[in-house]
């Protein structure tokens, strides 16, 4: 399996009135594709904010897979 993070985004002007995305929250789950992991991510944050959906919360989303560093070999 992969661990994926899981990152909210949501837009917020600042005092000048200029947008910016903002990361609400970094969810991070393990999962053999990124689709599972967004669903496992979504379903935690629903669960734990107690919201029925998470766009609530934020705008968007970025799924981004990380990859740990395997065994080195030389030879």
């Amino acid at each position: 399996m992969t661990l994926f993070e899981v990152r909210y985004i949501k837009k917020l002007c600042d005092d000048s009135g200029h947008e910016h995305d903002t990361c609400q929250s970094v969810t991070k789950v393990e999962a053999p594709s990124a689709h599972e992991a967004l669903r496992l991510a979504e379903a935690q944050v629903c669960s734990s904010r107690q919201l029925s959906d998470w766009t609530i919360f934020a705008d968007a989303v970025e799924v981004r897979a990380s990859t740990p560093l395997g065994r080195i070999s030389r030879g």
